[in-house]
């Protein structure tokens, strides 16, 4: 990748504030996550951090390949805000989300507003969540939404950090963006981003279609930035 010009359109986009050196480090990367979520914040440079040692580790350093990464990941954390999922929705908002298992308001009704309650119903009985507090214990974490412990522990294999007894870390930036790297690189995603092909990444990382449309949105934004 050409990182002057990188830096170049960071800095002229209000993202990157550091000397244009073509020297793609911390401040960087985490100018490259605030351009993407569209604000600078503690959670976005501490991820620049972390990115400047683990992008090269699992190459992810070409423009395809960390506009595809940052667009699917902008989705799973709403703009690199959030690395924690929120379940605290209104009945609307989990009929929207689930339907097929809450096809009316009023079978959404009674986990509105209760968190733990929802992930456990939705979540639970499932991909080794087999006690109770399971889907909560499990819930979303970190750049790709880590769920269901059967990833957590596929997680704790790949990095060999113990989020099985810890699964909080995943929250956290450093060890957040260390599983969602291992995870892309145990699905072989580079070769998805390397096609260009944003249903595939999708797939890959999410199981599914959900947030596709959000996820092409970002998309064009990255690989203008990028040079792509």
């Amino acid at each position: 990748m050409d990182t002057k010009p990188v830096q170049l359109r960071l800095q002229a986009a209000g993202h990157y504030s550091g000397r244009i050196d073509g020297d793609f480090g911390p401040l960087s990367y985490g100018g490259l996550f605030s351009y993407a979520g569209g604000a600078a914040s503690a959670l976005t440079r501490d991820l620049g951090k972390a990115a400047a040692e683990m992008f090269p580790r699992y190459a992810i350093v070409a423009p395809l390949r960390l506009a595809h990464a940052l667009a699917r990941w902008a989705v799973e954390t709403r703009g690199f805000r959030f690395m924690e999922e929120d379940l605290n929705y209104s009945a609307k908002r989990i009929v929207e989300v689930w339907p097929s298992r809450f096809p009316t308001i009023a079978a959404a009704q009674p986990y509105a507003g209760k968190p733990q309650a929802l992930a456990n119903k939705v979540y639970g009985g499932r991909y080794g969540n087999d006690n109770v507090n399971d889907g909560w214990i499990h819930r979303g974490r970190g750049p790709t939404q880590l769920t269901f412990e059967d990833n957590y522990r596929q997680a704790k294999a790949l990095t060999g950090i113990d989020v099985v007894a810890k699964p909080d870390l995943v929250s956290e930036p450093h060890t957040g963006l260390l599983v969602a790297c291992a995870y892309w690189d145990a699905r072989k995603i580079n070769a998805a981003a390397d096609r260009d092909d944003v249903a595939a990444v999708c797939r890959l990382v999410q199981g599914g279609t959900g947030g596709l449309a959000e996820q092409k949105a970002y998309l064009p934004k990255l690989k203008k930035v990028l040079g792509a």
